[in-house]
């Protein structure tokens, strides 16, 4: 399992703080957009970040994923097109729950790969009722309820990777909350594990970082 941390931060300055602080360890990070409406928490928002790029600029070695928490995905993914011009951006993952119209075609909002996230309360049966699968590039699970760090897992959220892995998904599954030295084991017993997880708070809010980061390793290369 590769590991890639996610950072919900609330401001520029906490963000570039929290990317300092794992870069020496880590070289992928997903930045988590939060609008306040899709969900309670408002983070930093692409306009600060776009006003600040030039912060990035000692991160030409690094790469970003984007979790739009967000209502109106297609207005960020416009600006994340615009930034990727001075940053390293991988995926952009929206929320399956945030779109209202199925008849969209999310691969030709970008040129950026774009992901499906499902909530815990999404099902894979209704993400295949609309979309053919093949064409989702990455799917990201929640394992807990988005919104602030510290929800609680959910350890039924992981049948869906089983799920995906049957009906013959072969591309990268990304598990998303909590994920941290209390639910990994449980994560590492399955049959069908996530390809990368995104630890929040484990690593992000911890006074042991070097001990956490030799957990994490420990646990996803065996």
């Amino acid at each position: 399992m590769q590991i890639c941390p996610s950072m919900p931060e609330p401001s520029m300055s906490s963000l570039a703080s929290t990317i300092n602080r794992l870069s020496p360890f880590y070289n992928y990070f997903q930045i988590d957009i939060g609008d306040g409406i899709y969900v309670s928490n408002r983070t930093v928002q692409l306009d600060e970040i776009m006003e600040n790029f030039k912060t990035f600029n000692n991160y030409e070695h690094l790469k970003f994923d984007f979790h739009l928490m967000v209502n109106d995905f297609k207005k960020d993914i416009a600006k994340l097109n615009h930034l990727k011009k001075s940053i390293n951006i991988n995926n952009i993952f929206i929320h399956y729950s945030a779109i209202t119209d199925f008849s969209l075609k999310i691969s030709e909002l970008s040129l950026i790969p774009i992901g499906l996230t499902l909530n815990p309360e999404d099902q894979v049966d209704s993400l295949v009722s609309h979309y053919d699968l093949k064409e989702v590039p990455s799917i990201q699970i929640m394992s807990v309820k988005p919104g602030v760090q510290g929800n609680p897992f959910l350890p039924y959220t992981l049948k869906k990777i089983e799920q995906l892995r049957l009906l013959g998904y072969r591309s990268k599954v990304y598990l998303d909350g909590a994920v941290n030295d209390k639910t990994l084991p449980f994560i590492n017993q399955q049959k069908y594990k996530p390809d990368v997880i995104c630890p929040g708070s484990y690593l992000a809010k911890t006074d042991r970082l070097k001990e956490h980061v030799d957990y994490l390793l420990k646990y996803t290369h065996g």
